[in-house]
């Protein structure tokens, strides 16, 4: 079976840190048109705005696109070691790197959008300001970091390869530290700050307060979760599995829909918008559009091979798809 995390590569790289500025109107534009193929796969739900050149990644890669809370900014994070920000509409304003090279599992906005947090497989989160200045590096994981979050108090939480969940003070200093059985892969935060919700590979998904007290653990029946994001409006956790499902669950453990998305396969990512709609992206390659009692909407194939992320902008009409080879597509709902 393949895999999407590279366990093999060895951690505790050196990370020297620079930024690039680039204007405002770079975007490496793929392709301008949209492919025969793309439309009829496409049925009257999704329109293709544009298609362009994210990251540049090859083979067994990581990718992560999360929009900011005011719909203005994206942020990709890759396994080629760059976080990069772009417009909605696909401008990269500017790109954040390391060197020598170190990986990416992910990127986050804070919830005022001021700040950024990348999680590294050298086992460092690093918080950054918009101009490029890295503002904390945060340790303490012995493996990777999978996933982080800045908290609404300004601290942050991080999960990581070693199983363990880490929280830290805005100044920096470790305050709690939870374990958990299984290797925590991807976390989300509440809308009102409320709760995190942290996925195991064993296919649970652990709901913890802002300080890591212990709430609530649903067992997901899905092997290892890929994804994982609350509703806009706090009442679900969506997550998405290795089993071939995205599943709808509500706080207190219930489970509310299963979206059967492919018999052979797994899907890598899935999320909802302000309109309880579930975009889910797939190893098939194929974007499906579901609503909240699993009836499929519409799908859309881009013909970029394996999907690996989606996000919804939180107007709930734009979203933007990632490919593993780092190429990027921006929708709308019509």
């Amino acid at each position: 079976m393949k895999k999407h995390v590279l366990t093999s590569l060895a951690l505790g790289l050196t990370f020297g840190l620079s930024v690039t500025t680039l204007p405002a109107s770079f975007g490496a534009e793929v392709n301008s048109q949209k492919s025969t193929d793309s439309q009829k796969q496409s049925g009257t739900k999704f329109q293709e705005i544009r298609i362009y050149q994210g990251h540049g990644l090859v083979g067994e890669s990581l990718l992560r696109i999360v929009y900011s809370r005011n719909g203005q900014l994206i942020l990709s994070s890759g396994s080629d070691g760059m976080a990069k920000i772009f417009t909605p509409d696909g401008k990269l304003i500017r790109e954040f790197n390391g060197k020598p090279f170190a990986m990416h599992f992910s990127g986050t906005f804070s919830f005022d959008g001021k700040r950024f947090v990348t999680s590294g497989y050298d086992g460092i989160a690093r918080i950054w300001d918009m101009n490029g200045k890295v503002v904390s590096e945060l340790k303490g994981h012995s493996s990777g970091v999978t996933d982080a979050i800045i908290l609404n108090d300004g601290g942050t939480v991080s999960s990581s390869d070693d199983g363990t969940v880490l929280f830290f003070a805005a100044n920096g200093k470790q305050i709690n530290k939870v374990e958990e059985p299984g290797v925590s892969r991807r976390m989300d935060i509440s809308p009102d700050g409320n709760v995190i919700a942290v996925s195991q590979d064993i296919g649970t998904i652990t709901l913890l307060t802002p300080a890591g007290k212990f709430v609530r653990q649903i067992k997901t029946e899905q092997g290892r979760l890929n994804d994982l994001h609350f509703s806009p409006d706090g009442k679900y956790v969506v997550s998405a599995g290795f089993d071939g499902t995205a599943r709808v669950f509500s706080l207190d453990g219930k489970q509310v829909d299963v979206l059967k998305v492919l018999k052979n396969g797994w899907v890598t990512g899935a999320v909802m918008n302000k309109n309880n709609l579930i975009a889910t992206v797939s190893d098939d390659g194929i974007l499906r559009l579901w609503d909240l009692k699993a009836n499929l909407l519409d799908s859309y194939n881009p013909n970029l091979g394996r999907l690996a992320t989606v996000a919804f902008s939180p107007n709930g009409k734009d979203l933007t798809i990632g490919a593993y080879n780092g190429t990027f597509v921006h929708l709308q709902l019509k």
